[in-house]
């Protein structure tokens, strides 16, 4: 049981923890618009008589969105992964990302026009590009994505009553065959798990799975492991060379349809980044891996027999 100081010291880690990861995922966002922008201007190979402007590195991709992305998921891996940390820090960082996220949903269908005028003023107050690039994040569900992945983590029995559930022992096994599995679950489940109708199941189940991976006892962090490193690998691909890594990735996309920033796409907004980095931060967790054992109330029991 975490004490009272512990609580505290977890509520004011998960709030300062939501500010940084939603000011952390505007400005990368805003970056991904800027050179989705210029890739639309000037696509791969040109047109015909279209002078094309010089080779530019932000066409190309943004090592610095990267980065911020990278910082985003070891965040968000720590507070859903950590043992002694309170429940409240998942809890009151996905909160807000949660509310963010639902706030257009929930507001624009019962106000109309004023919720949306609301909204916009919002967006409009915020510095440089981060008003537009929260458009594109309300459309991508990444809001809702990461605040469920936090409250599954935080509804965790463990992470109340500080005590570990023995882990199976064949857990490793089906933690291989679930972690392969996930590579391609995962890489479509996200691509379909976007904000309106059926879309807010999908990004619940989402967030339900990888939750799961992050914190749970019972799945092996092989699973983690195995499906967080092809997600992370592609995404920091499509992040840094989003044209190249388009190209190869374009076949396994939802529909055919090229990887860009309109439409929600979540992939081109570096999810994949997000939710590998933060499966791999999970997975290297020591008690993750930690073989069960003897109860200790049953040690004693034992040396009794013996005796």
């Amino acid at each position: 049981m975490h004490s009272r100081t512990g609580h505290l010291t977890g509520a004011l880690i998960g709030l300062a923890a939501a500010f940084a990861v939603g000011y952390l995922l505007l400005k990368s966002a805003a970056q991904l618009h800027w050179i989705a922008e210029l890739y639309q201007s000037s696509p791969p190979g040109g047109q015909p008589g279209v002078t094309q402007p010089p080779p530019s590195f932000a066409v190309h991709g943004s090592v610095s969105a990267a980065g911020m992305l990278l910082v985003i998921a070891v965040i968000t891996g720590l507070l859903a992964s950590t043992w002694r940390l309170s429940p409240l820090a998942p809890l009151l960082a996905g909160l807000p990302l949660l509310a963010v996220g639902l706030y257009p949903i929930v507001t624009l269908p019962l106000a109309g026009p004023r919720a949306y005028l609301a909204t916009q003023t919002w967006m409009w107050s915020l510095p440089d590009l981060l008003g537009i690039a929260s458009d594109d994040l309300w459309a991508s569900g990444i809001w809702l994505l990461l605040g469920g992945i936090m409250l599954v983590s935080a509804a965790m029995p463990w992470r109340w009553t500080g005590k570990l559930a023995p882990a199976g022992r064949d857990r490793t096994g089906i933690g291989v065959l679930i972690g392969i599995f996930c590579i391609f679950g995962l890489w479509y489940l996200l691509q379909l798990a976007k904000p309106g109708s059926y879309g807010l199941v999908l990004q619940a189940a989402a967030a339900t799975v990888i939750g799961a991976f992050a914190a749970a006892r019972w799945v092996s962090p092989v699973a983690a492991v195995l499906s967080g490193i092809p997600l992370l690998t592609v995404g920091l691909l499509l992040v840094i060379a989003p044209v190249s890594a388009a190209r190869w990735t374009s076949w396994l996309v939802f529909g055919a349809q090229p990887i860009s920033v309109d439409s929600g796409q979540s992939l081109s907004l570096g999810v994949l980044v997000l939710v590998g980095g933060l499966l791999l931060v999970s997975a290297a967790a020591p008690w993750r891996w930690r073989q069960p054992s003897t109860p200790p109330a049953a040690v004693p029991a034992a040396m009794a027999e013996a005796s």
